[in-house]
């Protein structure tokens, strides 16, 4: 008998969490067909002597929901031993929508996820009015890794309530259709819901997330509708890491978590467990009542991050950072022109600076102006600025912290890039929040900020910072968190292992030179706009379906993946 592929003589991690067994594994039609010692041929076979075999990995947190129409392979999660993409995270989606409200989902995914919107009006083709038909349109993009797509609530409420969505409650009509959108969806495979809660996240023009506007009781009946099926997860984003009015809000959206996941019995994941310098005890508190959930028996899993939230940006361009900051966000959303004039306004920094140092309100920036540095100036004189924190040079300047970050801005027509890490600064909580059995370590973006920041690099960093440097937990304890722990939450039972039967979503990789590279800008998305990409050392090749899609960080020209429905 000939195989179609071999995997000869590698260390075999199967994605229980058990030791690695050397030996080979066999591939026909897509599926796993042996494992163990196989002495017959294959069509194609890999020498992986000295390197692991590990199931592909899946990513649940992505926003591919654009960018998989003008990049099917999904880079740069493709060079990652990523094979399971979910996208339709945080409430966001492009489907259902009617033709006139595209531009307010293009505005809005725009905003929210970093994506220029010229780059989404000229790369998106749409074609497609409900969720069914744009799973449909994603399976003709041909993508090279599986996806599964999660239909978003923004996006729900605004099909059904338009410009509505974000102003007030549904009626009692409006919900009903709502829900008969999400019937529509599930009944065509759609994995479930995502919802955003987050005042984080705010619209083009400073608006709040339609999931915001919503009550407890739109969001219980959506996702009971989805539990109709009796299949599927949930994907929220509450008002956990920052509240724009009092702590009961958080208490609330928690009690929000517990309501849906004890109702539907389905898995409830919700970003995410993160540290914060300005809340730097609230992670913990999050943990302990995840572990207070479980105990109870609620499948309630916090999304986490194994890396350092590195935020870089520019203010002519879409700086997220300060979206929840009620001055901040009236400004950025303006035209640049104006934005600078703004800029300027005397006082119109007095409410900045009341925002951005003296607001005791915890938000996305944490305050910590000793932890935002120059990292690109643009004038030849600013060059000696580049590496220093703001608080370092408006000290050496004998100037308020906000004055110097906005003029030294200005004088570079806004140009100016800065960076700081947001979240995930300290490393000895990084390691508790993913080795906690219940943490679902993701939270990529993929796809999304792709001018400010690339975190698709997680499974790399995961294996060759956590696990061979820092020694946080096993290799096969890793290969098990990127692989099987997902796969089993999110109930996908012929994914995540490697067993006779399943299905052939495989990694190889070499276990002592795994890491990222270096992070770069290319110029590659529609209309030549930038973004950052990031590829990976020690990764030998990616297997989807059968076939293998990347070998040694190179395209193979396939595109076998799929829809994931149902």
């Amino acid at each position: 008998m000939s195989y179609d592929l071999l995997l000869k003589g590698g260390m075999i991690y199967n994605g229980a969490g058990t030791p690695g067994v050397r030996g080979d594994v066999a591939v026909q039609a897509g599926k796993i067909v042996a494992v163990g010692q196989v002495s017959e041929t294959a069509r194609h076979t890999i020498d992986a002597n000295g390197l692991a075999v590990a199931p592909g990995f899946i990513d649940v947190h992505t926003h591919y929901d654009a960018q998989i129409c003008w990049d099917p392979l999904l880079t740069s999660s493709c060079w990652h031993g990523v094979t399971t993409v979910v996208m339709g995270n945080c409430g966001l989606a492009l489907a259902p929508c009617k033709p006139e409200q595209r531009q307010f989902l293009v505005d809005l995914f725009s905003r929210v996820e970093g994506v220029p919107a010229e780059v989404l009006e000229k790369g998106v083709p749409w074609g497609w009015e409900t969720f069914p038909e744009y799973m449909d349109a994603v399976q003709r993009c041909g993508p090279a890794l599986n996806v599964i797509p999660l239909m978003g609530h923004s996006a729900l409420r605004t099909f059904v309530m338009g410009r509505d969505a974000v102003e007030r409650e549904a009626t009692a009509a409006e919900l009903a259709q709502m829900q008969e959108a999400v019937r529509e969806g599930m009944r065509a495979g759609a994995a479930g819901l995502s919802i955003s809660r987050s005042p984080a996240q705010v619209g083009a023009h400073g608006e709040p997330m339609p999931g915001k506007v919503a009550t407890h009781a739109e969001l219980i009946a959506l996702c009971d509708t989805v539990a109709e099926f009796e299949r599927g997860f949930f994907e929220i984003q509450p008002k956990i890491l920052f509240v724009d009015k009092e702590e009961k809000e958080r208490e609330e959206d928690w009690e929000l978590l517990r309501i849906i996941a004890r109702r539907t019995g389905l898995p409830t994941t919700w970003v995410g467990i993160l540290q914060q310098w300005d809340q730097p005890q609230l992670w913990r508190q999050m943990l302990d009542k995840t572990d207070q959930a479980l105990a109870e028996g609620l499948p309630i899993y916090p999304q986490a991050s194994c890396r350092n939230l590195l935020f870089r940006f520019t203010l002519d361009g879409v700086a997220t950072l300060f979206d929840d900051m009620p001055h901040w966000k009236q400004v950025t959303a303006a035209p640049v022109e104006e934005r600078k004039r703004l800029f300027r306004d005397a006082i119109v920094r007095n409410g900045l600076r009341y925002d951005a140092v003296e607001d005791p309100i915890h938000r996305a920036f944490s305050k910590r102006w000793d932890l935002l540095y120059v990292a690109k100036a643009t004038l030849q004189k600013n060059k000696q600025l580049e590496g220093k924190s703001l608080v370092a040079i408006s000290q050496a300047m004998e100037k308020d912290v906000v004055d110097t970050f906005l003029d030294l801005a200005l004088e570079e027509d806004l140009k100016t890039g800065f960076d700081t890490v947001i979240l995930n600064g300290d490393d000895e909580a990084v390691r508790t929040m993913i080795t906690h059995p219940a943490a679902l370590v993701s939270l990529s973006d993929g796809g999304a900020h792709v001018q400010l920041l690339c975190d698709t690099s997680y499974p790399s960093h995961l294996l060759g910072y956590w696990v061979r440097e820092k020694r946080a937990m096993t290799l096969e304890r890793a290969i098990q968190v990127l692989a099987a722990t997902p796969a089993r939450v999110m109930g996908l039972h012929d994914r995540g292992t490697i067993a006779v039967g399943k299905a052939a979503d495989l990694v190889v990789f070499n276990p002592a030179t795994i890491r990222p590279r270096a992070t770069e800008t290319v110029n590659d998305l529609p209309g030549g706009n930038a973004r950052l990409c990031q590829g990976a050392e020690g990764i030998h090749c990616t297997v989807v379906n059968g076939t293998v899609v990347t070998q040694d960080g190179v395209h193979t020209g396939t595109y076998p993946g799929r829809v994931l429905r149902g």
